[in-house]
C-alpha cells in the first residue's frame, strides 16, 4: 500500500514540508520545516535570516535557490541529515502529527510530484523518494506498538460487491472487521485524513 502526499490542503498534506508547522531547532522557532531546510543551505546569517524570517515556504525555497547567497560547499552530503534532522522535531513537537504519521505504519510513503526526483517520485515513480523514505524512517523511530496500516474494503478488493453476501460470510467478514477496528481505533487527526485520503463510496455507506 501506497500513500501519495503533496498538497498541503489534501489528505496527509501535512507530511509535505510546506505545510504550516513551525519546529524549535536549536532555540530557534523556524516557521516551517521547509523554512529550516533550505536556511541550512548557507553560511552566513544574513542569508539565513532571509529564509527564516520568509513570510510563506514557497518564498523560503525560492531563496534557498537563489545563486548570489553563500551556498555551504557540502550542501549535497549533509542535506538528507538536514532533513532527517527537522522531520525528527517536526513529527515529535506536534503531537496530532506524531499520530498521524503513526497511522500509517506499514504503508509507503511518497511524496507524489513531477517537480521533484530527489525528495519525491518524480510523478512517475522514477524519483528517489527521499522525502518519503526519511518520513518512515522517523516513523519507525517513533512507533511503540502500532497496528499495521489497512486499507478500507472497497480499495483492498475493488472486484468485490458490498452486497456478496457469499464473500461477506467467509473471509470477507474477518476483512471488514479488522479495517473497522483500525479506523475507529485512529485518532481525530488521524482519522480525518484517512477518511480524507479513502472516501467512502455510496454504496459502502451503510456496511462501513
Amino acid at each position: 500500500m501506497e500513500i501519495h502526499f503533496y498538497e498541503t490542503d489534501k489528505a496527509y498534506g501535512c507530511f509535505s514540508n510546506f505545510s504550516r508547522h513551525a519546529v524549535s531547532i536549536g532555540d530557534v522557532i523556524w516557521p516551517t520545516s521547509e523554512h529550516y531546510f533550505q536556511a541550512q543551505k548557507f553560511l552566513t546569517q544574513p542569508d539565513i535570516d532571509a529564509v527564516r524570517e520568509a513570510p510563506t515556504p514557497f518564498i523560503a525555497a525560492r531563496i534557498g535557490r537563489e545563486h548570489n547567497r553563500t551556498f555551504r560547499p557540502d550542501w549535497d552530503s549533509v542535506r538528507d541529515h538536514v532533513m532527517l534532522t527537522v522531520l525528527r522535531a517536526k513529527f515529535s513537537q506536534h503531537d496530532d502529527l506524531r499520530e498521524i504519521l503513526l497511522s500509517t505504519q506499514g504503508a509507503r510513503l511518497v511524496e507524489h510530484t513531477k517537480n521533484d526526483a530527489y525528495w519525491g517520485d518524480g510523478g512517475d515513480g522514477t524519483g528517489k523518494n527521499k522525502l518519503g523514505c526519511l518520513l518512515e524512517t522517523v516513523r519507525t523511530e517513533l512507533a511503540e506498538s502500532k497496528s499495521q496500516f489497512i486499507v478500507p474494503p472497497w480499495i483492498a478488493h475493488p472486484e468485490i460487491e458490498v452486497s456478496d453476501m457469499y464473500w461477506r460470510m467467509g473471509k470477507g467478514e474477518e476483512e471488514l472487521t479488522n479495517a473497522s477496528r483500525f479506523r475507529a481505533n485512529l485518532t481525530l487527526a488521524a482519522a480525518q485524513h484517512y477518511d480524507l485520503y479513502f472516501p467512502v463510496p455510496a454504496e459502502w455507506r451503510h456496511s462501513w
